[in-house]
């Protein structure tokens, strides 16, 4: 099936032309589609160096991006197929090179590149976001998600569900490298299954937010930092597999190598944590939702 290259209100501009010695020529692309009686939506994003953000879009409009790139190295990616329901959006190497992003590559003088994106909030997403070296802001409060996959390698993220999700999500999937991650508001997701793989960074998973069905959750981080924000209300249990971590287990009852809430029994909502921590530690915040 022939794939659909959307350039619909595509308008690109010359920004800055670094010295010859540089090799960059930035170049400026601003893109949108409207929505056409989209019933779902498939969307993969791939974008390796700069910064990144997504928020929710305008009703009406499936996608609106704005992206400032090297276009001696790299090409905007703006593809979509009405009859299967993807979309894919993001840059990729000239001459076939791939996206390949180099030490010198963040070295480079000038501002980064950006890549600023909204999808619409009215159709539900299957989303899959792959960031490579990128600071990243990502508001996903409000988007429809039957399920998102989110990885990112050497990073600074954030990744927020500020507002209820309004349909039943699967599941999301986090994977993180060398990495800063804090994730807030987990419960407005409305995920039954959250999964967490990272190696070696800084992690933050708040379980705050709306909380309208009972969660199971896989925590797998090799060497680093884990902070869990758990609500108070939330029957919760641990059950910790760990080797040179520590674990702050204020709040919780032992029994054998599993931990539970004092509310377990009575909580009308579960939340059952399976963690895998290496080396570093594992600290429990409790919050009010």
């Amino acid at each position: 099936m022939s794939r659909i290259v959307d350039f619909t209100l595509a308008v690109a501009a010359i920004a800055a032309a670094a010295p010859p010695a540089s090799a960059q020529t930035w170049r400026t692309v601003t893109s949108a589609r409207q929505t056409h009686g989209e019933r779902e939506l498939t969307v993969d994003v791939q974008y390796g160096v700069g910064r990144f953000s997504l928020v929710p879009g305008p009703a009406g409009t499936l996608y609106r991006m704005e992206m400032r790139y090297d276009e001696e190295r790299f090409t905007p990616v703006r593809a979509y197929d009405p009859a299967s329901g993807v979309l894919r959006l993001g840059v990729r190497g000239r001459h076939g090179r791939g996206a390949r992003i180099t030490l010198g590559d963040r070295r480079r003088s000038g501002p980064p590149p950006t890549f600023d994106l909204a999808l619409s909030p009215d159709i539900p997403l299957s989303l899959t976001l792959e960031l490579g070296a990128v600071e990243s802001d990502v508001e996903l409060g409000g988007l429809a998600l039957r399920s998102l996959t989110y990885r990112t390698g050497a990073s600074e993220s954030s990744v927020r569900f500020s507002r209820p999700n309004p349909v039943a999500c699967g599941e999301l999937a986090m994977e993180a490298g060398a990495a800063e991650l804090h994730v807030t508001g987990i419960a407005n997701a409305n995920c039954r299954r959250v999964r967490f793989q990272g190696g070696v960074g800084e992690v933050t998973l708040d379980f705050s937010g709306e909380w309208r069905q009972s969660m199971d959750a896989d925590v797998d981080l090799s060497i680093g930092s884990l902070s869990l924000r758990l609500p108070r209300d939330v029957g919760v249990v641990i059950r910790l597999n760990r080797f040179l971590a520590s674990f702050e287990s204020a709040g919780f009852v032992k029994r054998g190598r599993t931990y539970y809430s004092s509310n377990y029994e009575s909580a009308r909502h579960r939340l059952t944590l399976d963690i895998n921590a290496t080396i570093g530690g594992v600290d429990v915040a409790w919050v009010n939702r």
